[in-house]
């Protein structure tokens, strides 16, 4: 059985995703997944996915074709990314 942080992890990997979208797609609520998203980005696992913070600057990111936030006049959506280390951790926590 995957540990739940890293079914949140593997859930981002694909695509950026927001805490909605990935409450529905792990079957719980955004309340119960908020908790364990703050975990995830204090320990510098996930960032948000919006032009211009940080590590997501929209310039080299192979996400940028999936991201709603790139490019866009809307404001963001609280969209959530894995960073490097979400990647190397969920590689390592994978069978």
């Amino acid at each position: 059985m995957t540990a739940p942080l890293a079914q949140i992890l593997q859930a981002i990997a694909g695509q950026p995703r927001t805490p909605g979208e990935l409450a529905r797609q792990l079957g719980t609520t955004e309340d119960v997944l908020g908790g364990m998203l703050r975990t995830l980005h204090a320990g510098g696992f996930v960032q948000e996915a919006q032009s211009g913070a940080g590590a997501c600057s929209c310039g080299p990111c192979a996400l940028k074709s999936l991201c709603r936030n790139a490019e866009s006049d809307t404001p963001n959506l609280s969209l959530l990314r894995l960073t490097a280390r979400g990647e190397t951790y969920l590689r390592r926590s994978l069978p």
